[in-house]
């Protein structure tokens, strides 16, 4: 009877046993079955976001395109108008050179006509400006007894081509006088220049000839020496041999013979020796923008560490 009831209370503990374990593997798929909804899940939303995101970067790609397109219609019609302006460019250097030139025509017709004025017409007179109006020269006297008779007609067909002779030079002194290039003072120069040339004796070198030395006023000066020799010269006929051979052996003796001092030794250092610690920071600063900028540091390493054994040894 004992062992029966044993028995059946080991069936009923190995029957909880069993149980307890199949409860815990339940428990254990429910969670494992959980965690996989939950990461199906966290997955679908990354697919989501990913596929917005792709969405996203096609549509900026397709902006980009079209800004790329539209770029380079700009820059072809940039091109274009470069081009065209170029042409224009040359276009307009050739009409000024030909305005240039023109320009210059003008001026010496002008030049010309002014001095045929001049020649012709007395042209300080007319460059004075006019205080009062001109009026027509008086009628002309009646001739004496036993002169010559001249006919009225003859009168008034002088007196007019005079009277437009003297309009004529006014014109034409008013519009010399209203050149925005030229102007009075160009006129004024042109004549001072026709009459120096009229009343001077002196010859006038062509300015597109070159001047001959030989007959210019250059060719008549004499320079000035600058060591002047002195007719009472007590200088010794030794002086110039000893000045040179002391200077000789100075210089052999200072850039031969001469033996390394301090001075000279001070000179042979570097920077590097005169400044305590100056090459170790430089160093430092060099060993950091290398690394930055992804470049070897050996060599830096290499001479850090014998500037540490070298301070090592000092400081022992």
């Amino acid at each position: 009877m004992n062992n029966s009831v044993g028995s059946a209370i080991e069936k009923i503990k190995l029957q909880e046993q069993d149980n307890e374990v199949k409860l815990k593997e339940k428990r254990e798929y429910e969670a494992t079955l959980s965690s996989l909804n939950r990461a199906i899940r966290e997955t679908l939303q990354q697919v989501e976001m990913s596929e917005q995101e792709i969405a996203l970067l096609r549509a900026k790609v397709d902006g980009l395109r079209a800004q790329l397109v539209i770029a380079r219609t700009q820059r072809d019609a940039l091109v274009g108008q470069l081009q065209a302006c170029n042409k224009e460019l040359d276009k307009l250097r050739a009409e000024s050179e030909q305005g240039i030139m023109n320009v210059w025509e003008l001026r010496s017709s002008l030049c010309t006509a002014v001095q045929e004025v001049a020649d012709e017409y007395d042209i300080r007179a007319l460059l004075i400006k006019p205080m009062q109006p001109e009026f027509l020269p008086p009628p002309a006297k009646k001739p004496a007894e036993g002169s010559i008779h001249v006919s009225t007609k003859e009168h008034e067909e002088r007196l007019k081509a005079a009277i437009e002779k003297k309009e004529k030079a006014i014109r034409e002194r008013d519009r010399l006088m209203v050149e925005p290039d030229v102007g009075d003072e160009f006129v004024r120069r042109c004549i001072r220049s026709r009459l120096n040339r009229k009343y001077s004796s002196k010859v006038e070198p062509n300015e597109n000839e070159p001047i001959k030395f030989s007959t210019s006023p250059a060719a008549r000066k004499t320079t000035i020496p600058l060591v002047r020799k002195s007719h009472n010269n007590d200088m010794p006929w030794y002086q110039p041999y000893s000045v040179v051979g002391s200077v000789a052996v100075f210089l052999l003796y200072f850039c031969v013979f001469r033996g390394e001092n301090d001075v000279d030794l001070e000179f042979s250092k570097t920077l590097y020796e005169r400044i305590k610690g100056l090459e170790k920071e430089q160093l430092i600063q060099t060993y950091r923008f290398n690394k930055e900028h992804g470049k070897s540091v050996e060599d830096i390493e290499k001479r850090l560490k014998e500037l540490e054994a070298e301070e090592s040894q000092l400081v022992a």
